[in-house]
């Protein structure tokens, strides 16, 4: 027998999303339509199928629930193997090499982490991320300076690269000090935090 593939950076968020609550498949769309989840939305008709594979695996069960004058609904719950699934992959470690491909999926499991991990794991995790994305940084800058690129659009479309990265790479070092800090106002939302005065 072939070994078992790795899921999907779908199939992740698919079992993070249920083991938040859980949901049926129209749930799920509603999710992936509406939310800024929805960047991990797949082409169409491709939810029901990944659901199926994750019940196939048995890291979903399904409920299947009746209201009056509703139809059947199929109602998704993480089974135990789901969730030592789901909590592996939110703990995977950051991998340098792939950071800025995988930056999205990265945030994705840091939203995963705040009910499911202690807060020096998400530190920790944090801490990775900030020193990845330092050394991609400085990878694409020694490129930048050293490289002949034909053009000014080549070079102006890297510095925007680069700008980006930055901004996340600060974004990662502002968390980090906000999560450690033991005050208890919100210095990242400020004012727009809900009890600022």
């Amino acid at each position: 027998m072939t070994a078992t593939r790795a899921l999907t950076g779908f199939e992740q968020v698919l079992l993070g999303l249920v083991a938040a609550r859980p949901q049926s498949g129209y749930d799920l769309r509603k999710t992936l339509t509406h939310t800024p989840a929805g960047v991990y939305r797949p082409s169409p008709g491709a939810l029901v199928p990944a659901l199926r594979r994750l019940e196939q695996r048995g890291l979903l069960r399904v409920e299947t629930v009746t209201s009056t004058g509703r139809r059947t609904r199929r109602v998704y719950h993480l089974t135990s193997t789901g969730r030592a699934e789901h909590l592996a992959w939110v703990r995977q470690p950051v991998d340098p090499a792939t950071v800025a491909k995988d930056l999205g999926l990265h945030l994705m499991r840091f939203v995963m982490m705040e009910h499911v991990l202690p807060p020096t794991e998400t530190l920790a995790f944090l801490q990775t991320l900030a020193g990845a994305l330092e050394h991609f940084i400085a990878a694409v800058e020694r490129y930048h300076l050293s490289t002949p690129l034909p053009g000014r659009h080549p070079r102006l479309a890297l510095q925007h690269g680069i700008e980006v990265h930055r901004a996340s790479l600060d974004w990662t070092r502002e968390t980090m000090a906000i999560l450690a800090d033991t005050a208890p106002q919100d210095r990242w939302l400020g004012h727009h935090a809900p009890n600022a005065r």
